[in-house]
C-alpha cells in the first residue's frame, strides 16, 4: 500500500510503526497582562513521519534530492483518519542522514533514512 509520495516518488511501504501521518492544530498560547491565558488557532496541519531500513542507491539519492533541496515540494500522504492520500505542499522538518550499510555488486545500499515532513500553510 502507498504510504507516502514525495515529488512524484512512491517510496517503498514502510511497516512496524516506521510510518505516521496525522493532522494538529497550529496554535500560539500568549499569558495575558491580567494573568489569564488566552490560545489562538491559526488552522490545521498535516504532517507525517517515515523511516525506512535498506535502501538501494538509486531510492535514496532520489529522496535525498527532494528531502535536502531546501524547498516546498508536493507530497501525497495517507491519513491517521482515513483511506484517501492527501496531497499539499509539506517542507522538512527535520531528517536523519542515511548510514552506508554495505554493497550490493558494487552499489551501496543504505541503512535508517527518516523524516518528518509538515504541511506549509494551515487549512480549515
Amino acid at each position: 500500500m502507498t504510504q507516502i509520495i514525495l515529488d512524484g516518488i512512491p517510496l517503498p511501504e514502510s511497516s512496524n510503526s516506521k510510518y505516521a501521518a496525522w493532522e494538529e492544530l497550529l496554535s500560539v498560547q500568549i499569558e495575558m497582562i491580567s494573568g489569564r491565558m488566552v490560545s489562538e488557532i491559526r488552522g490545521k496541519v498535516w504532517r507525517a513521519t517515515w523511516s525506512y531500513d535498506y535502501l538501494d542507491n538509486d531510492m535514496t539519492k532520489r529522496i535525498l534530492a527532494v528531502l535536502r533541496s531546501g524547498k516546498p515540494f508536493v507530497a501525497s500522504i495517507l491519513p491517521d483518519n482515513g483511506g484517501k492520500m492527501i496531497s499539499s505542499m509539506f517542507l522538512v522538518e527535520n531528517q536523519t542522514r542515511p548510514t552506508f550499510l554495505c554493497s550490493d555488486n558494487g552499489d551501496p545500499i543504505w541503512h535508517g533514512l527518516a523524516f518528518t515532513i509538515r504541511e506549509v500553510t494551515p487549512h480549515d
